[in-house]
């Protein structure tokens, strides 16, 4: 029997530890995260510090979410449309 643990950001899920003789292995959940997939660490904790480093790190690159104006968020297939089709 295995113990998971997720581990969430302040943004985003960004994957489970499962627990190991010598500490817990990373499963990425998001592909911002894989560069971190199969990495040990000795606790939730360092994980958790790795994966929030980590999206920082992306933010500051300009990877966080685009929004318009009003605060909607830009996803890959566009934005939402509030009105409907004409």
């Amino acid at each position: 029997m295995s113990n998971a643990i997720v581990i969430e950001t302040g943004r985003s899920t960004a994957g489970i530890i499962i627990a190991e003789r010598t500490g817990f292995r990373f499963y990425a959940s998001a592909p911002l995260f894989s560069p971190l997939e199969g990495k040990s660490f000795a606790n939730a904790a360092a994980a958790e510090r790795a994966c929030r480093a980590l999206e920082s790190a992306a933010r500051g690159k300009g990877h966080s979410p685009r929004q318009d104006s009003r605060g909607q968020v830009f996803r890959s297939w566009g934005a939402a449309l509030d009105c409907p089709a004409a």
